[in-house]
């Protein structure tokens, strides 16, 4: 019961990170299954821990953070990326998960929800528009930090991934009532209320 519980925070977290930052995510399970620090890929995923695997990588992990810098990319980039994404977080969930077929099965499906979850997240709290492309290249950066670090933890200790859950609900929940409250006032004011 407890290697579920383990289990489950990995794929909730790795999951949430691909949904993310996908590429960097897997970047980052590779070379830490490849220098022994942390768990291991399972079976089926032992092409992620190749050095040529692993540079593939972080070279779209490089193209990935640079095109959300550029504000007129952004938007279209999570549009075209959503379905590597899905499938990222549904890789990032189950390859460091070694309870057999179900085990995999599990990672898989809430490593892919956990990654749809964050890109919602991330489109709905994200602003439409900047008033500088300085706060938006600041913004990408914490993404980018947040994913590493994120993905680092998470693999060192499985609970942190229901810490990024918990944190990914809130962020989610809260832009949600924002995004609520202030169409519920345009309406109010639109009425003479």
């Amino acid at each position: 019961m407890t290697a579920w519980l383990w289990a489950l925070g990995r794929m909730l977290g790795l999951g949430d990170m691909a949904g993310m930052r996908p590429s960097l995510t897997l970047a980052v399970i590779g070379i830490a299954s490849k220098f022994d620090l942390g768990p291991g890929v399972s079976a089926p995923f032992f092409w992620m821990d190749h050095w040529f695997t692993i540079l593939i990588f972080v070279v779209l992990a490089i193209f990935e953070a640079s095109f959300d810098k550029v504000p007129k990319w952004d938007r279209l980039q999570g549009r075209l990326t959503m379905p590597y994404r899905l499938v990222a977080g549904g890789i990032a969930g189950a390859s460091v998960i070694h309870l057999g077929f179900l085990g995999f099965v599990a990672g898989a499906a809430v490593g892919a929800g956990m990654a749809w979850v964050s890109m919602l997240t991330k489109g709905r709290s994200r602003p439409r528009s900047v008033s500088s492309d300085a706060a938006l290249n600041l913004l990408s950066l914490y993404e980018d930090l947040a994913a590493l670090l994120g993905t680092v933890v998470t693999l060192a200790f499985a609970p942190f991934g229901y810490v990024i859950a918990g944190f990914e609900g809130i962020v989610y929940f809260g832009a949600r009532y924002r995004h609520k409250a202030k169409y519920r006032k345009l309406k109010n004011r639109g009425s003479g209320r």
